[in-house]
């Protein structure tokens, strides 16, 4: 049986920064592999693309361009925050205000994402709004363990906090998601506009 829409594939597989010999960021071994539906929009697309039509036995072996990951590296999300965003009751939180700390937000349609903080200001704080890996390619290298048609729960899941309908999720088994900062101040973006392009790693999507 071949991976296609709506089957699952049991998936053991590295991920790696640009080629072969950087750094690790994801892993799924035989012991633990991954599970993944495909044809649902919870996969990664660039990474569905290149399981299409592999079957249980088969290894793999490929590189994604950072446009088919995690996005190239935009200056546009790079943000003067004011400080009032970081206030809770009025009062600033200080334990929130550390450079270099990824700091969890949310836009004004309830989509989570991250920002690092570069450097605070006085009334601002610099943010960087890019994924982690923007800029940077993924090798990937693996093996298909099994393949098998989904059930009907796994094509139906109950949608969780991240919308990617399962926590289980990794790098490439969660799709793509565009986050629209439009300058309201809950999204913390001080009027600036930008798409940003998040692939998943930490939140699981």
């Amino acid at each position: 049986m071949n991976i296609e829409k709506n089957r699952v594939g049991v998936i053991a597989y590295t991920l790696q920064l640009n080629n072969a010999a950087g750094e690790l960021i994801e892993e799924a071994t035989v012991n633990q592999p991954k599970t993944m539906v495909f044809g649902t929009g919870r996969v990664m697309q660039s990474f569905e693309n290149r399981m299409l039509g592999l079957k249980s036995g088969d290894s793999f072996e490929f590189t994604l361009t950072p446009a088919e990951s995690f996005g190239e590296f935009m200056t546009d999300l790079l943000m003067e925050v004011p400080k009032t965003v970081f206030m809770v009751n009025g009062q600033l939180q200080p334990d929130n205000l550390e450079v270099g700390k990824m700091v969890p937000m949310m836009d004004e349609d309830g989509n989570p994402f991250d920002g690092k903080i570069l450097a605070i200001n006085d009334k601002t704080v610099s943010m960087d709004f890019n994924h982690p890996y923007a800029g940077k390619g993924i090798y990937v290298k693996g093996e298909v363990l099994n393949v098998r048609e989904a059930t009907y729960d796994e094509l139906n899941p109950v949608a969780s906090g991240c919308g990617c309908g399962s926590h289980d999720d990794g790098c490439c088994g969660g799709g793509n998601h565009h986050h629209y900062h439009d300058g309201h101040e809950g999204c913390g973006c001080g009027g600036h506009e930008a798409e940003h392009q998040h692939h998943g790693c930490g939140c699981g999507c």
